[in-house]
């Protein structure tokens, strides 16, 4: 399911949690709700054979933006994929990006999920981030390349398997080689509500600094 809240995504302060994201008076369940954006529409019971219609994201406030490679990439649209409780941590799985997005169907673990992921897009920014405990706060995030590592990394805040995606090509989607992985660097939170902003300053594999920020609409799937 998605759900959309316009920056007041979170309860007030750094140790409250993304858990109301989006309310609506009741409790998120999987499977049901409503699409968040322009052009409210239930999502589909099932993957349809062919290519389904992107879904469009409502815009930002302000110059939410991406740098990288000396070029400027306005971004649109932030979706938190909710994974819930891992270990000692809360996952939630973000992307930014320029363009819409596509009810997927990807298997994880074993089971198969249907996804949001991003299409038509210039630039984008993918991160899983791990807050530390029973819900998802409004934190700083710092790179770990341990991944959802247990024990090691207990009580900190930090985020993996990250990478950004720029259109090199020009054909109009970010493919697989076009994405580059990110090795360093902080992921914020900052504000307070109504005005939260994510801020980003992080190092890619190739030694490229990648800065930009975004403030605006966060819409959220769970699973």
């Amino acid at each position: 399911m998605v759900q959309g809240c316009q920056n007041s995504s979170a309860t007030e302060g750094n140790g409250d949690a993304l858990e109301s994201l989006g309310d609506s008076g009741s409790p998120a369940s999987d499977g049901e709700g409503s699409l968040a954006g322009e052009g409210i529409a239930p999502p589909p019971d099932t993957l349809p054979d062919e290519d389904p219609v992107p879904v469009e994201s409502v815009g930002p406030e302000g110059d939410s933006n991406l740098l990288v490679d000396g070029e400027r990439y306005p971004l649109k649209s932030a979706l938190g994929d909710i994974w819930g409780e891992t270990g000692e941590h809360y996952n939630v799985n973000f992307t930014l990006s320029n363009g819409k997005y596509r009810l997927d169907s990807r298997e994880v673990d074993g089971t198969l999920h249907d996804v949001l992921v991003p299409v038509a897009t210039s630039a984008l920014l993918y991160a899983s981030m791990y807050s530390p405990g029973e819900q998802f706060s409004l934190l700083t995030y710092s790179y770990s390349p341990f991944g959802d590592g247990g024990g090691v990394l207990a009580g900190n805040a930090f985020f993996s398997d990250a990478y950004v995606g720029v259109d090199e090509d020009l054909s109009g989607d970010v493919e697989d080689d076009e994405k580059r992985a990110v090795v360093g660097g902080t992921i914020d939170f900052t504000g307070t509500l109504p005005d939260i902003e994510l801020r980003f300053s992080i190092t890619l594999d190739d030694g490229q600094l990648v800065e930009g920020h975004y403030t605006g609409l966060f819409d959220f799937t769970r699973h």
